[in-house]
């Protein structure tokens, strides 16, 4: 009698443990979705890159730190207190041999390449010299009407402020960090306003990155400046332009023999038939295998463009396991969000692949 009841004690236990566990039973798979861009440019149009360079970063003498604390004397608090007050500063090294204008040249080209190999524009014109003679005086131009005209396009998107603030010192884990600040900003020709685009990113090189350009010896700070600037004007391609991204999703997985059979079809991006699957399993008398089944078809339903559908489903799974279930509601509730959103991208989407030049919308 008392193994009996120490037999349906632990039994009581192990099926509430396993009714816990239905989140730890998500697995993780990638998607590739196409993400808008930030300013809605359609794609008919003819766009112009140029390094403005509104504030003359060659007036500034280029500076790096070796990570290093330099320590200064400051004069005592009083005459009575005879304590010495120190100030610590990074030490700063001059290296003239870098330009700012060379390396906010190279940001402004890597972006053009990356727009022009993307072919999304119907042309991109460079920034190079021939654009240069438009401003008469550094940073500006006569009129918007003249800028549109000599440069021949509908959208100018400028450079107008470049800087990066490396550290180099070949003794640490990351031999060369920088960070950076940059300010794009966008011009339409059939818009009176200006938008911008206040870019900052710090970014890491290891010991074997540093390596790779060690054969440039006393260029190797140089180069490394060169591909920063370089990473930093292609990164700024997808904010103005629709992109490929690779993004998260997840789904649930199961013993159950039906739910195998549409997690196999699924992993064949057969989408339709192993919705088939799950939609029967969501009536499933089982509610943990209802809940999951139901969460499924709102994976399934995302993959054929129906957030609404899916959003709908998320609902479901929900309501099949109200209680004591408060993880896999917050699953459901931060897909609901990533779907929200998603539905958001897919109208600017709508927007930069259909407009045209005769609409002045932004």
């Amino acid at each position: 009698m008392r193994f009996l009841k120490t037999f349906i004690s632990i039994l009581f236990i192990v099926i509430g443990l396993s009714g816990c566990k239905i989140t730890s039973q998500l697995k993780l798979f990638q998607i590739e979705i196409l993400k808008p861009g930030i300013f809605n440019i359609p794609k008919d149009l003819t766009v112009a890159v140029i390094n403005r360079d509104l504030f003359k970063s060659d007036t500034c003498t280029f500076y790096y730190s070796t990570g290093y604390f330099k320590v200064q004397d400051t004069t005592l608090l009083t005459k009575r207190d005879t304590t010495i007050k120190y100030h610590s500063l990074y030490e700063m090294v001059k290296d003239t041999s870098i330009k700012y204008q060379n390396l906010s040249d190279t940001c402004v080209n890597a972006l053009t390449t990356y727009l022009k190999e993307e072919s999304y524009f119907k042309k991109v014109i460079p920034s190079g010299d021939s654009l240069k003679w438009l401003f008469k005086v550094a940073g500006s131009i006569e009129s918007r009407d003249e800028m549109f005209e000599k440069t021949k396009s509908d959208v100018c998107i400028f450079l107008d402020f470049f800087y990066l603030n490396p550290t180099y010192n070949k003794y640490f884990a990351f031999p060369f960090t920088a960070r950076a600040n940059l300010l794009w900003t966008v011009v339409f020709k059939t818009d009176s306003l200006a938008y911008s685009y206040n870019l900052t990113d710090t970014l890491f090189f290891d010991q074997e990155q540093v390596n790779s350009y060690s054969r440039y010896k006393e260029k190797t700070l140089g180069m490394l400046l060169n591909n920063s600037s370089n990473y930093l004007g292609k990164s700024f391609g997808p904010k103005v332009i629709p992109t490929w991204t690779r993004v998260d999703r997840m789904y649930y997985n199961s013993r159950n023999i039906e739910m195998l059979k549409a997690e196999k079809l699924a992993h064949n991006q057969d989408w339709l038939k192993a919705a088939e699957i799950w939609n029967r399993e969501t009536k499933n008398k089982n509610k943990k295998i209802a809940a999951k089944a139901s969460y499924n078809m709102a994976v399934a339903c995302e993959m054929e463009g129906k957030p609404d559908a899916a959003i709908d489903w998320l609902v479901k799974s929900y309501t099949y396991l109200q209680k004591n279930n408060d993880e896999h509601r917050k699953n459901c509730q931060r897909y609901v969000n990533i779907l929200v959103n998603r539905k958001k991208e897919i109208d600017r989407l709508d927007k930069q692949m259909k407009r045209t030049m005769n609409s002045t919308e932004n």
